[in-house]
C-alpha cells in the first residue's frame, strides 16, 4: 500500500517503521509525514509519543481520534521547511492536510515546531491558519486537492 503520508513510497518502507518503532524519523518533516499518516491510520498511540512530553497535556487523544475517524484524509501538502535536518534540534514544518468533513472539502493548514528531545524528534506545538484562507486562494483551474483529477471550480470549488 502506498503510504498515506503522499511520499510515494510504499508504507512499510515509508512511515511504517516509525509506526511500529523499528526507527525513529531522522528529520522534522519525516515526524510531520508520519504523524499525519498516524491521522489517516488512526494511530493515536504514535501521535501521543510523539507529542512534546513538556505540552503533552495540551494533547486530548480522545478529540483527536474523534477528528481522525471523521475526516475523509485526501493528501498531505508540505509547503516548507526550516531547519529540521539530521544535524539540528529544532526544526519547522508548513503543511496543508486535505480532507473532507460532511462531503465538504476543508484543510489543516499548520505551521509546526518540532525539537528533539533525547535524541528523538517530537511535535512541541503549531499556529494554524484558516481553512477559508487557503480555499479562497486556490485557483478556480488548479487540479481538486480531494484527488478527483477534476478541476477546483467543477469539483469543491
Amino acid at each position: 500500500m502506498n503510504c498515506p503520508c503522499g511520499s510515494g513510497q510504499d508504507y512499510e518502507v515509508c512511515c511504517g517503521p516509525f509506526h511500529a518503532k523499528r526507527r525513529d524519523p531522522a528529520t522534522a518533516e519525516e515526524l510531520m509525514r508520519s504523524r499525519y499518516a498516524a491521522y489517516v491510520l488512526r494511530k493515536i498511540d504514535y501521535l501521543i509519543a510523539t507529542h512534546d512530553p513538556d505540552r503533552r497535556s495540551e494533547f486530548n487523544p480522545l478529540s483527536a481520534g474523534q477528528w481522525a475517524a471523521q475526516a475523509d484524509w485526501k493528501r498531505l501538502d508540505i509547503r516548507s521547511t526550516r531547519k529540521g535536518q539530521v544535524t539540528d534540534d529544532t526544526g519547522m514544518v508548513e503543511f496543508i492536510a486535505w480532507y473532507l468533513s460532511d462531503g465538504e472539502l476543508t484543510c489543516h493548514h499548520e505551521v509546526s515546531n518540532f525539537r528533539r528531545v533525547d535524541g528523538r524528534w517530537v511535535y512541541s506545538d503549531g499556529t494554524g491558519r484558516s481553512a477559508e484562507s487557503v480555499l479562497s486562494a486556490m485557483g478556480r483551474n488548479d487540479l481538486c486537492p480531494c484527488g478527483s483529477g477534476r478541476k477546483f471550480k467543477k469539483c469543491h470549488g
